[in-house]
């Protein structure tokens, strides 16, 4: 399925890189290459070519390691982050991988551009990727998806001064 499907026609990604996704794809399997596990977090620092994102991975020992990656190559060595997130537990709850996540999020805001995702629990325990996104017109909105459905559970959308 093409990214201009999922997205529809106007989507502000043909604006920038029409290949963000890859590219996100790209450096999350770059990262998890350089230190095996599951990716807690992305930020897309540039979405200008070439492409900057952050990426957190957390370690089957449950260390949490941080890189910088662009055009799907590590930049920085994987630096580790003070605390710990319990691993078996994340990965336990994820029965949906992120990248449909994503996909899912995108048809939410079809006109945005997608600046981050982190992955967690809710207080409750469910386990959720959330979407950070910039709007076309000003708005900024915030999608969580269910990482054991795949649906949205939750979207809102704010204007900021």
């Amino acid at each position: 399925m093409s990214l201009a499907l999922v997205l529809g026609s106007g989507a502000a990604l043909a604006d920038g890189p029409t290949d963000i996704f890859e590219k996100v794809n790209a450096c999350t399997d770059a990262a998890t290459q350089q230190q095996p596990g599951l990716v807690a977090a992305w930020k897309i620092e540039s979405p200008k070519e070439p492409v900057t994102l952050t990426i957190e991975v957390i370690a089957p020992d449950d260390r949490v390691w941080t890189m910088k990656c662009s055009e799907g190559k590590i930049i920085s060595n994987p630096e580790r982050k003070t605390g710990t997130k319990n691993y078996k537990l994340l990965n336990a709850r994820t029965k949906v991988p992120e990248v449909s996540a994503r996909f899912t999020a995108a048809t939410a805001y079809p006109i945005s551009e997608m600046q981050k995702m982190e992955y967690g629990l809710s207080w409750k325990g469910k386990a959720y990727y959330t979407y950070d996104m910039k709007l076309n017109d000003g708005r900024e909105a915030t999608v969580d998806v269910n990482a054991d459905t795949g649906q949205i559970d939750r979207s809102k959308s704010e204007r900021k001064s």
